[in-house]
């Protein structure tokens, strides 16, 4: 029961207080994506990531890395048969 509850309270949270976040927002994807873009990576998508968002907590924010923006990056060139 404890459970459910923490669950609800959790969700109400979100609910109130998340948001969507760009991508250009989130402090490590800028470093991210210039090097991605210096190493050869298609600005194309690298501009195509530039504009999603994300939706999540402030405290969040800092806390997505590189590995995150990684998958969004393969499942962009998943999508496009890359």
């Amino acid at each position: 029961m404890e459970r459910d509850r923490e669950i609800a309270a959790r969700g109400l949270d979100m609910q109130a207080r998340a948001r969507d976040y760009g991508l250009i927002e989130i402090p490590a994807y800028g470093p991210w994506s210039e090097r991605k873009i210096s190493e050869g990576e298609s600005e194309a998508l690298i501009e195509n990531l530039d504009a999603r968002c994300m939706w999540l907590l402030p405290e969040d924010v800092a806390g997505v890395g590189e590995e995150v923006f990684e998958e969004l990056l393969a499942d962009l060139k998943s999508e496009l048969g890359e």
